[in-house]
């Protein structure tokens, strides 16, 4: 049982509606110049405006955040001292000028992934338990993560008592099912909002 905060980002569980599920649909998104921060397993991805795909810093917000690609799911590059294709969890920040070259993050990037991921906040009660979460919005929080797991320690931002939680229609998640509910910090089950994902948002990047 998560009777502590032990964030890992978000988990590719299955997809919505039944579908069959090989694991998590990935494709691989070339790097093509140094980026200022790490990237970690479980970390949300957009393409920026210069073709970067990069990690979000900010949660996304429906019908405004553009570019939202899923969900990384590891990299591969040249190791600049090997000098052969390595796959990893984690890239370290200024991967080029530390000499990484073939760089491609790995992203499940099917807007329909169901995805695990750890609630923020210690929670109780709501109407009829955790399951009154169900159906419910959410926010993503912390967007770093641990360069000793190689995970992302985005959580989801539910709150005490899940009052963070809402049917507002801007928020980035929506919650499907409570995995762990009698969890301190449970394990929820949840899927990009409609606006979220790029495939199912009409603006650009």
């Amino acid at each position: 049982m998560a009777s502590t905060v032990s964030p890992f980002g978000l988990k590719p569980v299955n997809l919505i509606g039944g579908q069959a599920f090989n694991g998590g649909t990935i494709r691989e998104y070339l790097l093509p110049s140094n980026v200022a921060a790490a990237y970690y397993t479980g970390s949300v991805i957009y393409m920026n405006t210069n073709g970067v795909p990069t990690a979000i810093t900010l949660t996304p917000v429906a019908g405004t955040t553009a570019g939202i690609l899923g969900v990384m799911v590891g990299v591969r590059y040249t190791d600049p001292t090997l000098k052969y294709t390595l796959f990893s969890q984690t890239l370290v920040s200024g991967a080029y000028t530390a000499g990484y070259r073939d760089i491609y993050i790995r992203v499940c990037d099917d807007p329909d992934q169901l995805y695990s991921i750890q609630a923020a906040t210690a929670v109780g009660s709501k109407t009829n338990g955790a399951r009154g979460a169900i159906g419910q919005n959410a926010a993503l929080s912390t967007f770093t993560g641990s360069a000793t797991t190689g995970l992302a320690d985005t959580a989801l931002l539910t709150g005490s008592n899940w009052g963070s939680c809402a049917s507002t229609n801007t928020l980035a998640m929506r919650i499907v099912d409570i995995i762990t509910p009698d969890d301190t910090y449970p394990e929820v089950l949840v899927k990009f909002n409609q606006g979220v994902h790029s495939y199912l948002f009409s603006l650009g990047v």
